[in-house]
């Protein structure tokens, strides 16, 4: 019994024992953080560049994910308390250990951490094959060539598909063609810098500037099959929610595809002249296929 104890928590399936290893991490990352300031927290925390300024971003939303799971009273243990099974809280307990674990060893042990865990930072091309051929089966027995969950490792790809979804269907867009004709692409980052410049037509409740940012480290992942650390997912989430609300708290509406969020006084048609000079292009925009509710403010 003893030794099946031990093996557990060494394994890491000791929901307790991970908890409390959690709360130890914490307070090594709250000690880190004592002293240190940012300004630009998100730009940071998505950032390519390995600096200290990137490692604060990573403590400080590392702690906001740990605070979730160890604190009963937070409000993601209201939400799910009821919900998650002991194996989801295990699965995400170690995740955040692991990772955790992995900052550490890049930032050459300056957050004492007292565990140290090894594993890989991306998953193959063989894994989203696997996935995808048998992703009609209710259980999958797929080997696994790395310690990383692979639904928790593909988080960022479901992200970014779904802002860039979202943001065409807000305006109804069906396609896109060359001036006289001929498909034309046009990359969902470009349409957040034509939103982001002409800030007249969205009344969204996310800045545009988040929704970039998020989608640009969301490609480092989509392209190259790195497995960014896990809290990144969980933070991007968080940040994003609003953006795909279910429910009006003005009206009281429900639509569960969300919400488009246009301007007062502003038509599809005035969209759709100011893209197609932008791009030059002939966007089509149908409003009949708009998502969801159209709420004005």
């Amino acid at each position: 019994m003893i030794q099946s104890e031990e093996l557990n928590k060494v394994t890491m399936r000791d929901i307790s024992f991970n908890k409390k290893t959690l709360s130890s991490v914490k307070l090594k990352l709250e000690d880190f953080l004592s002293d240190k300031e940012t300004s630009d927290y998100l730009t940071n925390l998505y950032s390519s560049e390995i600096d200290e300024d990137w490692l604060y971003a990573q403590c400080k939303s590392a702690c906001n994910q740990i605070d979730k799971v160890i604190d009963e009273n937070s409000q993601f243990n209201s939400y799910y308390s009821n919900i998650l099974t002991e194996s989801d809280l295990i699965l995400l307990t170690q995740e955040l250990i692991c990772d955790t674990s992995i900052l550490d060893q890049i930032s050459g042990n300056m957050l004492k951490l007292n565990n140290k865990i090894s594993r890989s930072n991306y998953l193959a091309s063989h894994q989203f094959f696997l996935h995808a051929k048998f992703s009609y089966f209710t259980k999958k027995f797929i080997a696994e060539t790395t310690t990383r969950n692979f639904n928790f490792s593909s988080m960022p790809t479901l992200i970014r598909q779904a802002i860039e979804i979202r943001v065409k269907n807000m305006i109804g867009l069906e396609k896109v063609e060359k001036v006289g004709g001929g498909f034309k692409f046009i990359p969902i980052s470009k349409l957040l810098d034509f939103f982001g410049e002409n800030d007249k037509y969205l009344e969204i409740p996310v800045s545009i500037e988040v929704l970039k940012n998020i989608n640009t480290w969301t490609n480092t992942f989509v392209h190259t099959g790195v497995v960014p650390f896990c809290w990144q997912s969980l933070e991007a989430v968080d940040l994003i929610e609003d953006f795909f609300p279910t429910k009006d708290e003005k009206t009281g509406s429900l639509d569960l595809h969300g919400f488009t969020y246009l301007s007062k006084d502003v038509d599809l048609e005035d969209i759709k002249n100011d893209l197609d000079k932008y791009f030059n292009a002939t966007f089509t925009l149908n409003k009949e296929s708009v998502e969801g509710t159209l709420v004005r403010s």
